[in-house]
């Protein structure tokens, strides 16, 4: 397989779609690849505006394409095989170019590097803060009865990989922990990113705007990019929201960061494609596509799969990849503060699912990845019996029922998890988010960014391996590692404050901890006064509300 009640006063952009990826190569001749680069030694490096390199045949090609960019593609991957891979910007043709470093017996896995691209296919509707009598988007998937059981916890914090972000919209602020945006950025970017956060988990009962899914859970944005997942991957993020797309064709490296993604146990959910996209409706977009990722195409308030119906020509995506369906048609969004209208896409269908899957962890944090897609499956509703039989199989497990979802969570009992952490080479920069306060009634409230530091300094021929178990725990959990004996052990809460300083026996591999305190706390191991590998801990004290299973 592939509180309580909510504001009526809803508005809602739109015009904003899936953004799509575009061949390498541009009109002006400009060249993109990802490459693995097994002899790291010999990859060129710029001095005094002059690319140097002991390989005398990739000096040559740097000079023939005209190379003016060549760094890691994946610099947050703690995987070796990923962080041989280059992306290089020449002149030329992708073929060439390809060709050129196939000769080379040290470069393989030549891919064209995807160049990420906001599309809209409608314009901007009339009716600017039109006044709705209701969301049929939250309606439909009972949203109301998913609130009964959470709201979400700011403690659970929602990755928004998109174009950028209005930091400053009322329905953002205190909501956004962390927010990326690039450099230089269209005004259209800045509205597809908003309309796709604030769908997930904006700030709700605040009076104003519109209501979010997950509206308790905290945001993390960031640019668009593969990359970019890896880095909230490592920041703690649980759940990661894609609308965007990165071609039609699979692409090893694709592969290569989900299975990262997947073995930290980070949950990917993407926009299907806007029918247009990837030739026609049939077509097939990454990375939705991509195993494990969770797909989802649009409905509307019929749960019909046709914008217009009747007219197959109308439809969002629908093919054998497509996981769920979630209302992407008319749906509630704003663009940019002050600004609340309606419009179309699968962009916003998919964070119907990504602020869900907030609710779900937060009401028990121990569901596993595979636990959190099955469920969606099980609980989703029929949408077979309102759409032609031209579509039989071609919309997943049915509609997202988010009150069903939650539900079936809050009756579930599952077993915390503890995976391991393999740590290769030298790891970019840690973030640590500071949870923002309830924003319920407090939505003026900024989250911070602590830095736990860099990680750095790991021999090549070491690895540390390391263990916290239980994990969620209620307080005591050991720790084990391996290969490496730290030299201390450094205990932080959620706003990077330090808990507690342990110095480590020398020639021991565990230790008990103790936490008075319900939260979210990372575990730092030192060495030499380096960080060489950083864990999270979620702790939960017997005075946890009762909605939250001891099982967990």
């Amino acid at each position: 397989m592939k509180p309580g009640s909510y504001r009526a006063v809803l508005f809602v952009l739109l015009l904003l779609c899936l953004p799509q990826v575009t061949l390498a190569q541009s009109n002006e001749g400009t060249v993109k690849v990802w490459l693995s680069i097994d002899r790291e030694e010999l990859v060129p490096y710029l001095e005094n505006d002059q690319w140097i390199s002991d390989d005398a045949e990739m000096m040559r090609i740097f000079e023939d394409f005209q190379v003016r960019h060549c760094d890691r593609a994946f610099p947050s991957s703690r995987k070796e095989a990923l962080l041989k891979v280059y992306e290089i910007h020449g002149s030329g043709d992708f073929d060439k170019l390809k060709s050129a470093f196939e000769k080379i017996n040290f470069c393989h896995g030549i891919e064209p590097a995807p160049e990420y691209e906001l599309l809209s296919t409608n314009t901007f509707p009339d009716d600017y803060n039109l006044t709705f009598a209701n969301d049929y988007a939250l309606d439909l998937i009972n949203a109301e009865q998913a609130w009964e059981y959470s709201t979400g916890d700011p403690n659970t914090v929602i990755g928004i990989v998109d174009g950028a972000f209005y930091t400053n919209h009322e329905e953002l602020v205190g909501a956004a922990v962390f927010t990326q945006n690039p450099v230089f950025a269209s005004q259209y970017f800045y509205q597809h990113g908003n309309a796709v956060a604030v769908a997930a988990a904006g700030n709700t009962n605040n009076g104003m705007g519109k209501s979010s899914i997950g509206y308790d859970c905290s945001l993390a944005l960031i640019n668009m990019g593969y990359n970019e997942m890896l880095d909230l991957c490592y920041q703690g993020v649980r759940v990661i929201n894609v609308s965007w797309s990165s071609g039609c064709q699979n692409n090893i490296y694709f592969e290569q960061v989900m299975d990262e993604l997947f073995e930290n146990d980070v949950i990917v959910v993407a926009s299907a494609g806007n029918g247009n996209t990837c030739g026609g409706p049939f077509g097939v977009v990454y990375p939705a596509s991509l195993e494990g990722v969770i797909s989802v195409t649009s409905v509307g308030p019929q749960d019909n799969h046709e914008l217009v119906i009747g007219n197959p020509n109308t439809t969002h995506q629908s093919n054998q990849y497509v996981d769920i369906c979630a209302p992407g048609y008319h749906v509630a969004g704003t663009p940019m503060p002050g600004y609340y209208l309606t419009g179309n896409g699968s962009s916003f269908a998919a964070p119907y699912v990504t602020g869900t899957i907030g609710l779900m962890l937060s009401l028990r944090p121990c569901l596993s990845r595979e636990e959190v897609i099955e469920i969606l499956s099980i609980t989703a509703a029929d949408v077979y019996a309102s759409n032609s039989t031209d579509l039989a199989g071609l919309l997943g497990a049915g509609r997202l029922d988010a009150g069903a979802a939650l539900e079936y969570v809050a009756n579930y009992e599952c077993q915390p998890s503890t995976p391991t952490l393999v740590f290769d080479g030298t790891i970019q920069d840690l973030s640590v988010f500071n949870p923002k306060p309830n924003s319920g009634n407090n939505p003026n409230v900024n989250g911070t960014q602590q830095y736990l530091g860099q990680v750095a300094g790991i021999h090549e021929t070491q690895k540390l391996e390391t263990q916290l178990f239980p994990n969620p725990s209620n307080g005591t959990f050991q720790i084990t590692w391996n290969v490496v004996n730290p030299e201390q052990i450094i205990v932080l809460d959620g706003a990077g404050r330090i808990i507690q300083e342990v110095a480590v026996v020398q020639g021991t591999n565990n230790m008990e901890i103790s936490l008075d305190q319900t939260g979210i706390y990372f575990v730092q191991f030192m060495e030499n006064a380096t960080i060489v590998a950083n864990e999270k801990v979620v702790v939960f004290k017997a005075d946890r509300p009762s909605n939250l299973s001891s099982n967990c």
